[in-house]
């Protein structure tokens, strides 16, 4: 599968070399490159506003190419994000209940609290802590107002 060009950084160098190109009459090269269609028809068709815009262009590649970068880097960003990696829930757990003390904490307190991977549901949760049960590593019980509690055992 062939890569998709648009997607590609675009670099300073380049681009100072497709100014020079307004050199020879062409002008508008460095705009279209750093992803700025309009502005680019607009240069070539009036030679660079007249050689105005051409030589302000000089002083402006870099934050154009900067510009047409940031997109790029707030997905490469965004997925780098995707792959943090999360705590064990059981170590959450265990955590949040030595925080809770005597009161102990409800599964909507886990939900609220607990930072989950983006499948993980109440689910997961749930089934987490009947394990924690099962292993002795929580207690159940109920508070003073009846909702199901977990605590250190």
């Amino acid at each position: 599968m062939a890569p998709n060009r648009s997607a590609e950084r675009r670099s300073v160098a380049l681009s100072y070399l497709l100014w020079c190109t307004s050199l020879v009459g062409i002008c508008g090269l460095p705009r279209f490159y750093n992803r700025k269609p309009l502005s680019g028809t607009l240069w070539l068709l009036t030679f660079g506003l007249c050689g105005i815009g051409q030589l302000l262009d000089l002083v402006l590649v870099p934050d154009m190419v900067r510009q047409a970068n940031q997109s790029l880097l707030l997905e490469e960003a965004l997925a780098q994000s995707d792959t943090t990696t999360y705590p064990p829930i059981e170590r959450q757990l265990l955590q949040l209940a030595r925080r809770a003390g005597k009161d102990g904490f409800t599964l909507n307190d886990a939900l609220l609290e607990l930072h989950l991977p983006p499948q993980a549901n109440s689910n997961v949760v749930s089934a987490e802590i009947e394990r924690l049960l099962l292993s002795d590593l929580l207690d159940v019980g109920n508070d003073e107002r009846g909702r199901v509690v977990y605590r250190e055992p």
